[in-house]
Parts: C-alpha cells; sequence; structure tokens
C-alpha cells in the first residue's frame, strides 16, 4: 500500500516532566525481557532480532498524552484508518549493544487479526495493529536510530531517516517495515502505543 505520507512526526511535544513520570510508570511496572509474537498467541524471546527491556502500562495518563497525537496524524496525514482501541503502553528501554532489527509491528489483512480467545478479548479479537506511535523520552545516547522502509512498486526499497529527539513524537502504519539499530553509548528510553482496527478490506 502507497500513501502520500509516510509518516507524521510531532516535534518538542513530550515535556521533560510528563517523560518522567513515564520512565516512572515504567519503573514502578518492572522492566523485563522483550519478546517478539510468534503466530498470533505465543511470545518468544530471539535476541537475533530484538535485545531490549520493556515495561508494559494501561495508565489512564499515557492514553490521555498520546491518544492525541494518533488521531490527529490519523487525519492530518490522510489515512483516516477505522480505530477502535489501543494496546498497553510500552516502555523500552535500550543499554548499549542492544537494538530491535527490521521488523513490523502488524501485518493489517485478515489473516493477522487478534484471536477471540484472551483477556481482553472483546477489544481485541477480530482487529488488527493500524498504527504504531512512537515517543523519544532521553537524549545522550549514541546510536539507536529510527529507520523506516518504504517499499515502493517501481523501484527497490527507500530507508527513511527521520531525526528524532527527545519530546518527539512518530506515528506511522504498523505494516511499515522499521528498526532501531545498536546502541553504542549511553541508555536510551522510548515508547511504543498502537492503534487496533478491524483489517483493510
Amino acid at each position: 500500500m502507497q500513501t502520500k505520507y509516510a509518516y507524521w512526526v510531532f516535534r518538542n511535544t513530550i515535556s521533560e516532566k510528563d517523560g518522567n513520570k513515564i520512565k516512572e510508570l515504567a519503573e514502578k511496572s518492572g522492566y523485563g525481557d522483550a519478546l517478539i509474537k510468534e503466530g498470533l498467541s505465543k511470545d518468544i524471546k530471539d535476541i537475533g532480532v530484538r535485545d531490549t527491556d520493556v515495561s508494559f502500562s494501561n495508565d489512564p495518563f499515557l492514553y490521555d498524552t498520546l491518544a492525541p497525537f494518533l488521531h490527529e496524524a490519523n487525519e492530518g496525514a490522510g489515512w483516516k484508518y477505522d480505530l477502535s482501541w489501543f494496546e498497553s503502553v510500552q516502555i523500552a528501554r535500550y543499554k548499549k549493544n542492544q537494538y530491535y532489527s527490521w521488523h513490523t509491528d502488524g501485518d493489517s489483512d485478515h489473516f493477522a487479526v487478534y484471536p477471540d480467545n484472551g483477556p481482553d478479548s472483546k477489544n481485541f479479537a477480530g482487529n488488527v495493529r493500524k498504527l504504531s506511535l512512537v515517543a523519544f523520552l532521553s537524549n545522550g545516547y549514541v546510536g539507536g536510530d529510527l529507520e523506516l522502509a518504504l517499499q515502493r512498486q517501481d523501484e527497490p526499497n527507500e530507508i527513511l531517516y527521520p531525526e528524532m529527539e527527545c519530546g518527539d513524537v512518530i506515528v506511522f502504519p504498523s505494516y511499515m517495515y522499521h528498526r532501531s539499530t545498536e546502541i553504542t553509548e549511553g541508555t536510551k528510553y522510548s515508547l511504543a502505543m498502537w492503534g487496533l482496527g478491524p483489517p483493510f478490506k
């Protein structure tokens, strides 16, 4: 699928105070090993793909702060995807040598729908990840760059390099390939949030 805008950026929109509060929520929830999905219901650890620490939170402050960015990007970029729910917010901590290699956050077709089971199935069942939001919560690290791959029908992949700083927010379709390059110095904190909706048809 091709769209006019591959991503939508908000500059310097997460204040230092709010960023610190988000990191405090992560510490409260506790960090654990990052996992990747194998199918729709199984999560596994695979450091060949992803090596970082993550924490999850459903604190209302996160949704109140972040959801408006996701909705505004959905309109401003002309996607206007049908969204109905948000997953738990993930706060990631990348230390030296940690990374997340090329991946998508989720396919958006009918093969990728969440199954009709699980603790929150009434909000997930029949939906897919449609939009991804990433917020940057720190500076002072080297590496850890966000890169996105844009596949065009008439040319090879084009790699996009949005330059993101602490306080910036980016939104992009969840089916886009992207990665966070290896940290070579310092610690990077970022946040991910996903908007769910019915698969494209």
